[in-house]
């Protein structure tokens, strides 16, 4: 699978770790709680680098200010061994490590799960990050040439994103996977992620228009 990913993406061959990382020596590297330990060690089946983008890698300039520190985007590969508890499993990888991560989890029949998480600096101690809400997909089947997560997958290829920054390219793969929380309401991925706004409004009023007649039907 991680080789599918790999080739999926395009992601080029100089950026390329595929490296495992015991469980261990991730927890001595991450802020854990006891029970995060124990968690990871119980439904963690594999823990792998599956690539470190940077200026020298990739040839996308750093993007540093006061508050944002993207030196490197880091893809990340979870092999979990039960998804009961992912969501949790997964804001705790984004909160552990200081980059920006794209997190890529597979189920044990063989779904896969995408996830971003923007970052920032901590105004009170810029040796810690704050990590806003991460963005996670549906679970989805890779092997099906027709899903919308396929379109995902084409519009996420490293060829297809922003080479301006690390910022502006990690903003990209963030924008589409925030797109493709609507593919569950709207069947299909957005055209484009700049149309999430307009979505979004259209979602929320069909959901009033909804209600409405919920609540008029309850009444007569």
């Amino acid at each position: 699978m991680r080789e599918w990913l790999i080739d999926q993406l395009k992601i080029p061959e100089r950026t390329v770790l595929k490296k495992k990382v015991p469980k261990k020596a991730f927890f001595t590297q991450a802020d854990l709680s006891p029970s995060e330990k124990e968690l990871f060690s119980s439904e963690i089946e594999g823990f792998y680098l599956l690539s470190l983008m940077n200026q020298q890698s990739i040839n996308i300039p750093a993007y540093i200010t006061e508050e944002i520190h993207y030196t490197e985007v880091i893809w990340i590969y979870v092999q979990l061994r039960k998804t009961s508890n992912s969501s949790r499993i997964v804001k705790s990888i984004h909160r552990a490590m200081p980059n920006p991560i794209v997190l890529i989890a597979e189920s044990p029949d063989r779904q896969l799960l995408l996830s971003t998480c923007h970052k920032r600096l901590n105004k009170n101690d810029i040796t810690k990050i704050v990590a806003d809400e991460p963005v996670l997909t549906e679970w989805f089947d890779p092997a099906d040439q027709s899903s919308a997560y396929i379109k995902l997958a084409e519009a996420i290829s490293i060829p297809n994103l922003s080479f301006e920054s690390l910022f502006a390219f990690y903003q990209d793969i963030h924008n589409w996977l925030q797109a493709a929380v609507l593919i569950k309401q709207i069947g299909t991925l957005p055209s484009s992620p700049d149309n999430l706004d307009k979505i979004n409004h259209m979602l929320s009023q069909i959901t009033k228009v909804n209600l409405l007649n919920i609540n008029s039907g309850a009444i007569w």
